[in-house]
């Protein structure tokens, strides 16, 4: 009986600990909200995309030339956190428009609780910059 509830408690830890989103993996290709700015110069849709992403979130990794911000929202009580990934297309480049893209994922797949920021961060920029889901 021992050796089966260790075998189950390491199953448990395995699969806990391989369920678990990073900042490191999120990509733009990862479901979430898509937003369309037209008109609006690469420095404005920036700018604005790093206050959204760092409304009650912290970012974590920042690279204004590859158009990429990535927050995390901390564990709390109820939850284990949650990382958030933000990727302007095309980045860095004069443009008549512009895709953000917003990636949402809670730390843990076995997490029950937890936000999806992509659409409080999607309406902070759409308020901003008038852009258009």
């Amino acid at each position: 009986m021992k050796q089966w509830l260790r075998v189950l408690g390491l199953g448990l830890l395995v699969s806990g600990t391989s369920a678990c989103s990073t900042i490191g993996g999120l990509e733009a290709s990862d479901g979430g909200i898509t937003l369309e700015v037209a008109n609006k110069p690469y420095a404005e849709v920036w700018k604005s995309s790093v206050n959204a992403m760092s409304t009650n979130l912290a970012i974590v990794e920042i690279n204004k030339s590859a158009g990429v911000i990535k927050s995390e929202a901390p564990a709390g009580l109820a939850t284990w956190g949650e990382v958030v990934g933000l990727f302007i297309t095309p980045p860095g480049k004069v443009s008549d428009s512009y895709k953000i893209h917003i990636v949402s994922k809670k730390r843990s797949k076995l997490q029950i609780t937890g936000q999806d920021w992509a659409p409080s961060v999607a309406a902070r920029i759409q308020a901003d910059l008038g852009a258009e889901l």
